[in-house]
């Protein structure tokens, strides 16, 4: 990792906490109940205030067949009217976060783009394992189509996006609406995600087990809360690299971090989007661990943003 301004804010992490930031997923003498308690109190998440480029506003998505009502809230740029929507998913290994935990992030996205971001606080595991999560999606993304209560204008204009385990949901859910079982979506949007189960022969999975916020380690303990029957991580809703054939799937933007151990199954998941037809940017930062999207005041996230921003433009219709 060579990135200073990733460095450095790891360096503030381990100063403020005197651990390692995966400490969480990776001691074992620590219990599943005091692990899912750290990972749910992380202090740096928070709801940053709106000022003169980005407007929030909360809402629900109506409960829905075996679903809860689900928190959501929608970020808009107010230099322009929005090109479409993406419904967005936060990260948190399927087990930890809130509207909050991606909030910056969001801003973000929705200035650099043009597109509202609509996010949403979807079920977490182990209390509600998987397809929990992905339904709470689907559920989302239908409720966007739908005009969101008159919160979208143009309901053709939708795509999906995530950042991490949230950018597993997101593939998932274009993957369902590829199948007709979701909604129409023009683009899908995936920050670093978890696309497969871990796999100890990817050389990222090798490299990176100790001292960042994401091990290899850490992946398989996220996976046995979210997913604890082995056998439902292999079906593309739980892990869509696993999908056979990925033709007609929506336009994708694949972000990768080079520190990171879901690098290769990012790479891997847009070569074969590409060898089946179906344009994809494909943006690999080097020098950067996973999460580097969220660490406050980092240039390479306002620039891999402003890298993939045309692209959604185009794919959305803006």
């Amino acid at each position: 990792m060579t990135d200073p301004q990733a460095r450095e804010h790891l360096e503030w992490l381990f100063a403020q906490t005197g651990a390692v930031p995966s400490r969480e997923t990776d001691d074992a003498a620590l219990t599943v109940a005091d692990r899912l308690q750290a990972l749910r109190t992380n202090p740096t998440w928070r709801r940053l205030p709106d000022d003169g480029n980005v407007e929030t506003a909360d809402t629900e998505v109506p409960a829905g067949g075996a679903g809860p009502a689900l928190g959501a809230r929608l970020y808009a740029a107010r230099a322009a009217p929005p090109i479409g929507t993406l419904v967005f998913a936060h990260g948190g290994g399927w087990v930890a976060g809130d509207l909050d935990a991606n909030d910056a992030l969001c801003r973000a996205l929705a200035a650099a783009t043009g597109a509202q971001v609509l996010s949403i606080d979807y079920r977490l595991a182990p209390e509600h394992p998987f397809p929990a999560a992905v339904d709470d999606l689907t559920r989302a993304l239908a409720f966007a189509a739908t005009g969101a209560g008159g919160l979208v204008g143009d309901t053709a204009a939708v795509g999906v996006a995530g950042h991490s385990s949230g950018g597993n949901l997101a593939a998932a859910v274009a993957l369902r609406a590829r199948a007709g079982e979701a909604p129409t979506v023009r683009c899908q949007v995936l920050l670093c995600p978890v696309l497969d189960d871990v796999d100890a022969s990817r050389k990222s999975h090798r490299e990176y087990t100790w001292g960042l916020p994401l091990t290899s380690q850490g992946m398989q303990w996220y996976w046995q809360q979210y997913a604890p029957d082995a056998g439902s991580r292999r079906i593309p809703d739980a892990s869509p690299l696993r999908a056979p054939d990925l033709t007609g799937s929506a336009p994708a933007v694949i972000v990768a971090a080079e520190a990171d151990p879901l690098r290769d199954e990012a790479l891997e998941y847009a070569t074969r989007l590409i060898a089946a037809g179906v344009p994809t940017l494909r943006v690999e930062r080097s020098g950067v661990p996973h999460l580097f999207l969220t660490f406050p005041g980092m240039t390479s996230r306002d620039e891999v943003l402003a890298e993939i921003a045309p692209f959604v433009r185009g794919a959305l219709g803006g």
